[in-house]
Parts: structure tokens; sequence; C-alpha cells
């Protein structure tokens, strides 16, 4: 739990910097887009943080399911009405995404010494 911890207050970090390099475009489509992709990933690893850990060590794994299904679910149609308005660039929420392919790849080498020592 405890590199996931740090991974999400990397994430966090990046988020912030990934905001305020879109606020160079100054257009509020890219900003939001960014802004909304990164609290999506960002709120996936809180629920696997938090309620996942939770329905795992209970042995649940239905309601871990239904949980992902109404998730992915949820974020389809926000998704889904915000690109349909065009309310947010498409690019810009891909970008915000891309947070979680490198919250684990900037601290990669102190997360896997870290990793060592637990083990």
């Amino acid at each position: 739990m405890r590199v996931i911890k740090k991974m999400e207050r990397r994430g966090w970090l990046l988020l912030a910097s990934m905001v305020l390099v879109s606020l160079f475009w100054r257009d509020a489509k890219v900003t939001l887009g960014v802004l909304l992709g990164g609290g999506i990933a960002l709120a996936d690893i809180w629920l696997i943080r938090t309620l996942f850990s939770k329905l795992v060590k209970e042995g649940r794994g239905k309601a871990l399911f239904v949980v992902q299904i109404v998730k992915y679910l949820i974020i389809a149609v926000v998704l889904g009405i915000l690109f349909f308005f065009k309310l947010v660039s498409p690019l810009a929420v891909l970008a915000g995404l891309s947070l979680l392919v490198f919250m684990p790849l900037v601290g990669l080498p102190r997360l896997k010494r870290e990793l060592e020592e637990v083990a």
C-alpha cells in the first residue's frame, strides 16, 4: 500500500505540471481535458488503494467485478457526454489518462529498490 500511496502522490505532482503546461495552449478545452483525464487516472488509483483492497481482503470477488463494470460505465457515459458536446479535447483527455503510464515510470528506479527491500 505504501508504494501505491507514493505513486498517487507522484501522480498529483505530474497532473499539476501537466495542467500548467496545458495552459500554454490558452484553450480551456485542452486544460479541462488534461485535468479530467488526470482526475480519472488518479481516481482509479484511489479506488484501487481503498475500495478494491477492502473487497479483496474480504474475499468478495463478485463485488469487485461489479464495481469495475460500474466504474467503466460511468467513465464512458461522462466522456461520451463531454465529447458529444465538444466540451473537452479528446487528445487532452488522453494525455491526462497517460498519467497511469507515467506515474510508475517517473520513480521506477527508486520504486524497484523499495520493492526489493520489502521482499
